[in-house]
């Protein structure tokens, strides 16, 4: 028997669509709505990424632009299990890591070495070697992964850095989880750890908050109330100075989502706030637009604001 919540599941009614990115030319091309933002804007940085679907969003950002971390959350444990796949199979592309040499301030002794003899290693020499780099991305073949699987995630306490835990692929996580649901309602096991997951990386707080097209989900489902308590949490899991990023849909690509459940045509009719709204709104809550940058896929917007 097919209970509410699998049908819900099976449905995109909260924006849950499968096979989301397949319209993308090149599978594996940075996200170009990431190209429009600010190139240092995630790095060092503690990243949310709310509703990110097969993650293929989080995992861009984790390999290309340096963040400290990423955590990315959906509500649909396939779509999170798929984000797992994609950061194997980016991570299966990448060139391997390579030593990073780099001239120390040490004063280099001539050599006493006599022909035919080796050179001992000096601490120079290994100072030099310390550091790695990472490889390339898309430096194998896709191929390669049809023919030979994808390639084993290395441990984060591997190599000789301790930034490891901090580089891709071992620079994230995800989590099957509604972000706004109650926590006092009845879960399993291993739903209750996942919880405590969470919580745990929101009590740490994030640097950036990505909120892509998904407002009108979290709209239509918890009314204006529902949109106003989602933009709070965001407030307050957000690190002082730290960024929201939002990419709203419009208002007239409600109609279309409303129909999907009676549930939501009903919600759709007590909706008085606007996404023309959004900024004033934000603003209210403790935000400060900072900037706005062209949407090419769906010709939308993408507005920055900073926590104050």
């Amino acid at each position: 028997m097919t209970t509410d919540r699998t049908y819900e599941l099976k449905q995109p009614i909260h924006g849950n669509y499968h096979a989301y990115y397949n319209k993308r030319p090149n599978a594996y091309d940075t996200d170009p709505r990431l190209e429009q933002l600010p190139q240092d804007i995630f790095k060092g940085k503690r990243v949310l990424d709310i509703g990110c679907n097969e993650g293929w969003l989080a995992v861009d950002i984790a390999q290309r632009f340096s963040p400290s971390k990423v955590i990315g959350l959906d509500l649909d444990g396939d779509l999170i299990a798929g984000a797992w796949k994609r950061r194997r199979a980016v991570w299966s592309l990448q060139e391997p890591p390579h030593k990073q040499y780099a001239p120390t301030e040490q004063k280099v002794q001539p050599s006493t070495t006599k022909p035919g003899q080796k050179r001992k290693r000096t601490d120079t020499d290994l100072a030099l070697a310390k550091e790695t780099r990472p490889g390339s991305p898309m430096y194998f073949p896709a191929a390669l992964q049809h023919m030979f699987g994808p390639l084993p995630i290395p441990s984060s306490t591997q190599g000789t850095s301790s930034r490891a835990s901090h580089t891709f692929p071992n620079n994230m996580s995800f989590y099957t989880v509604d972000w706004m649901a109650p926590r006092d309602i009845d879960m399993s096991a291993e739903g209750e750890s996942t919880i405590a997951g969470i919580e745990r990386e929101d009590r740490e707080g994030y640097d950036v908050a990505i909120a892509f097209s998904i407002t009108k989900w979290i709209h239509l489902h918890g009314g204006d109330e529902g949109l106003l308590a989602f933009f709070r949490k965001i407030h307050t899991v957000l690190r002082p100075g730290g960024v929201l990023l939002l990419e709203p849909q419009g208002w007239e690509n409600y109609a279309k989502a409303k129909k999907l459940t009676p549930a939501l045509s009903e919600t759709y009719k007590t909706l008085q706030l606007r996404p023309s709204e959004f900024p004033t709104l934000l603003r209210d809550i403790g935000f400060k637009e900072i900037g706005s940058y062209a949407e090419e896929i769906h010709k939308r917007a993408i507005l920055a604001f900073k926590k104050v």
